[in-house]
């Protein structure tokens, strides 16, 4: 067989014509549109686009703030445990905790490196050996997921301060502390 040569087709195709037509097209018609368009009225497009957006910020804004008081007594629910929690220490009686805690609770630590964990009857039991005292928390996180919810406090026992973590569920229309972990504060 004899080789012959590839040619080069130097006229364009019909694909690469009409691509270069409708660009031409295109072109003209954009500088026709934008040269009989004042600039007052792109001014004006712009503006109202923006107040727009604006609202739809303002929206927003609303439903957020719905949402926010909607979830206060959410917030409530949940942060009743809490309350519980401290009141305990603050009285030195394990019994007052107990209705804020899933009865399969476990409260966890590390100490010397090592994990230990405990069940949540071994919290109740210290509260009530201990005596009163003054006894105080700061919420710092609370994130809820339908009913499930993480709560983080710093808190204060007496002289002594932890970094308190809890997890909790919801069970019927209470919510539950099913875990607590806690780091000692120096």
């Amino acid at each position: 067989m004899k080789n012959i040569p590839e040619q080069k087709n130097i006229l364009p195709s019909s694909a690469d014509s009409n691509a270069v037509g409708l660009r031409q097209v295109i072109g003209k018609t954009s500088k026709k549109i934008f040269s009989t368009i004042s600039a007052l009225t792109i001014i004006s497009v712009l503006t109202i686009g923006g107040l727009l957006i604006s609202c739809q910020d303002k929206n927003n804004q609303n439903n957020k703030t719905e949402v926010m008081q909607n979830n206060q007594e959410q917030k409530e629910g949940i942060l009743k445990p809490i309350e519980l929690y401290i009141e305990a220490g603050r009285k030195g009686d394990g019994n007052i905790a107990k209705p804020a805690f899933a009865s399969t609770a476990t409260m966890s630590w590390s100490e010397d490196g090592a994990l230990k964990s405990v069940p949540i009857q071994a919290l109740f039991d210290g509260f009530s050996a201990a005596e009163p005292m003054t006894a105080n928390y700061k919420l710092t996180t609370l994130d809820v997921e339908g009913d499930a919810a993480i709560v983080r406090i710093e808190s204060q026992f007496g002289s002594d301060k932890y970094a308190d973590m809890f997890t909790l569920v919801k069970d019927g229309s209470d919510w539950k502390i099913i875990s607590k972990i806690y780091q000692t504060i120096k």
